[in-house]
C-alpha cells in the first residue's frame, strides 16, 4: 500500500494538466500581481514543468503573466519517444520565448540524468563466485549496483547534458539556474546497502574497514558527490560558467539530517541522534565535494514527524524537526552560496486512514516558517506539490513572498542573529541583524509573552506581535 501511495503522489506531482487545467492556470487563478520592485530578490520558484505543447502566442501569453507574479517555473529537459532531437526542440520553443522576454532560464535537467544504474550487468554488485547482482531495497524497479563500477555510464549521461547545453549555446540562451531532482540513483547507504557491499567484492576492495558504518558511508556518498561533480557540475560550467547549480537535498550543513526521504528505510548499525521517536542520521557532507554552486534543502512535512515526536501542542512535532533542518542549512552555508528551499506545506505521504487525534500543521503556523526560514539565511522558495494541492500550496508561499518584499534590505543585506530551536514547544525567534535594527519573526507554542534575548551585550526585548516586527538594538 505505501508504494502505492508514493507512486499516485509522484505521478500527480509530474503531471502537468487536469481536468483541462494545467498548472499555469493553477498558478495564475491562486496568485496576485506583485507590485512592489524585487530589487535583487529571487522570484518564487515551482518545481513544474512548463507545458510544450501550447501555441506559442499561448505561451508567452502564460510567462508574461507569470513574471507578473515574479513565478518562475522550470523548463523540462527529456527524451521523448521521438529521441532526443525532439526533446531539444521542445525545450528550445520555451526558452527562446524566455529569452526574448529577458526571463531567467531555470532548466529541470532530472528526464535525462537518471538511470547511472540501469540494470546492466556492468553497473552490478559482484559477489565472491563473480556473479552480478543488485540492491532491490530503495524503489520498485530501481536496481542499484555497485558504487565503483558506476563510472562505466558517466560518458552516456554526460553526452546527453552536453547535445542540450550545446543547442542552447548555439541559440544565444543563457541558463542561470540548472538543477535536477536527482534521488533514487547513483551509490547509496540506507536501506539494504551496507548489507549488499559487504557481500560484494568490488566493495570490499575499495572501503578499507567497510564493517565501519562511518567508513562506508564516507565512501559511498564521497562516491555520489564525485559523480555529481564529475557529470553535472563540470559539464554545465563548461558551458555556463556563472550559472547556479543544484540538486535536492543536496546542502550544506550540521553534520545530521533531520528527516527521511519517501525511498529510504532505517540500516541497523549506522549512526543515529535519537530524540524522542526520531532518529537524526549522521549526514556525509555531499555538498562540499559535488561543486554545486546553489543550495537546495528540503523542508517537507513529512507524514513521520507527527509519530517521531510526542510534542503537545502537536503541531510543534512539525515545526521542530523543519526549523532544525532549516538551521541546519541557513547556519552552515557560506554568504555567497544561494539557498533556494524545496518547500511543501500539506502533510506529505499522509496515509488513506489517519491516526485519530492527528494534527496538521496549521496554515498560520506554515507561512511563519517560511518567515523563518528568510531570517535564518534562505534566499528563495521552490514549491514542490501535487497538482490537485497546487492552489493550496502557492498561496502562502506566494504570500510571504510578496509581503518581504518590503524589508528587501534586511533580506539581501542583513545577517542572520538567532539560530536557537527550542527542545520543547516555547517561542521561536528568528531575526535578520541590519545596522541596529532587526527584523523579526516570533511564534509561539505556549502562552505568548515579551521575550527578552541578548545580542552583543545588549537586551533585546520582542513583544507577542504575531508578524514579522523591526527591533532597534539600544
Amino acid at each position: 500500500m505505501r508504494n502505492l501511495i508514493i507512486l499516485k503522489i509522484f505521478l500527480l506531482a509530474a503531471t502537468i494538466s487536469m481536468a483541462g487545467e494545467n498548472v499555469i492556470d493553477i498558478l495564475i487563478k491562486n496568485t496576485e500581481k506583485v507590485k512592489a520592485d524585487i530589487g535583487k530578490r529571487m522570484p518564487v520558484f515551482v518545481w513544474a514543468r512548463i507545458p510544450t505543447n501550447l501555441p506559442e502566442e499561448k505561451l508567452t501569453e502564460y510567462l508574461k503573466k507569470l513574471d507578473e507574479r515574479k513565478i518562475v517555473l522550470l523548463t523540462g529537459w527529456r527524451i521523448p519517444k521521438e529521441g532526443i532531437d525532439k526533446g531539444i526542440d521542445e525545450a528550445l520553443k520555451v526558452d527562446r520565448i524566455k529569452n526574448q522576454l529577458g526571463l531567467p532560464v531555470f532548466i529541470d535537467a532530472t528526464g535525462i540524468v537518471h538511470m547511472f544504474f540501469d540494470g546492466s550487468e556492468q553497473t552490478s554488485h559482484i559477489d565472491d563466485e563473480g556473479r552480478p547482482f543488485f540492491d532491490t531495497s530503495f524503489s520498485k524497479g530501481a536496481k542499484i549496483g555497485c558504487p565503483f563500477r558506476v563510472d562505466v555510464r558517466y560518458p552516456a549521461i554526460k553526452e546527453r547534458i552536453e547535445k542540450f547545453l550545446e543547442a542552447y549555446r548555439k541559440e544565444g540562451i543563457e541558463i542561470k539556474y540548472w538543477a535536477v531532482d536527482w534521488e533514487v540513483d547513483g551509490p547509496m547507504e540506507w536501506n539494504d546497502a551496507w548489507e549488499n557491499s559487504k557481500k560484494c567484492r568490488i566493495c570490499r576492495e575499495n572501503i578499507r574497514n567497510i564493517n565501519d558504518f562511518a567508513e562506508f558511508q564516507k565512501a559511498v556518498r564521497g562516491k555520489r558527490a564525485d559523480l555529481q561533480k564529475e557529470v553535472f557540475v563540470k559539464t554545465v560550467k563548461k558551458y555556463y560558467p556563472d550559472c547556479l547549480i543544484g540538486n535536492y537535498a543536496v546542502n550544506p550543513h550540521d553534520g545530521y539530517r533531520y528527516w527521511w526521504d519517501y525511498f529510504e528505510k532505517e540500516t541497523n548499525g549506522a549512526i543515529y541522534q535519537r530524540e524522542q521517536n526520531a532518529l537524526h542520521r549522521k549526514w556525509f557532507d555531499e555538498f562540499k565535494y559535488s561543486g554545486y554552486t546553489m543550495a537546495m534543502p528540503v523542508i517537507y512535512t513529512w507524514y513521520r514527524f507527527f509519530s517521531d515526536y510526542t510534542f503537545q501542542p502537536e503541531e510543534y512535532r512539525w515545526f521542530y524537526p523543519l526549523m532544525k533542518e532549516a538551521t541546519s542549512a541557513g547556519k552552515n552555508t557560506p554568504s555567497d552560496i544561494p539557498i533556494i528551499s524545496f518547500v511543501h506545506w500539506q502533510t506529505v505521504l499522509k496515509p488513506e486512514t489517519l491516526p485519530q487525534g492527528f494534527v496538521p500543521l496549521s496554515r498560520e503556523k506554515y507561512k511563519h516558517l517560511l518567515w523563518h526560514l528568510l531570517l535564518r539565511g534562505h534566499d528563495a522558495f521552490c514549491l514542490w506539490s501535487p497538482l490537485n494541492e497546487m492552489a493550496e500550496e502557492i498561496k502562502p508561499v506566494h504570500e510571504v513572498y510578496t509581503e518581504s518584499l518590503k524589508y528587501n534590505d534586511f533580506i539581501l543585506k542583513g545577517k542572520p542573529v538567532f539560530w536557537d530551536v527550542p527542545e520543547k514547544p516555547a517561542t521561536v525567534i528568528s531575526g535578520m541583524r541590519l545596522n541596529k535594527k532587526i527584523l523579526v519573526i516570533r511564534t509561539d507554542f505556549d502562552i505568548p509573552q515579551e521575550v527578552e534575548l541578548k545580542l552583543d551585550g545588549k537586551k533585546i526585548k520582542i513583544p507577542p506581535v504575531n508578524q514579522p516586527l523591526v527591533v532597534e538594538i539600544k
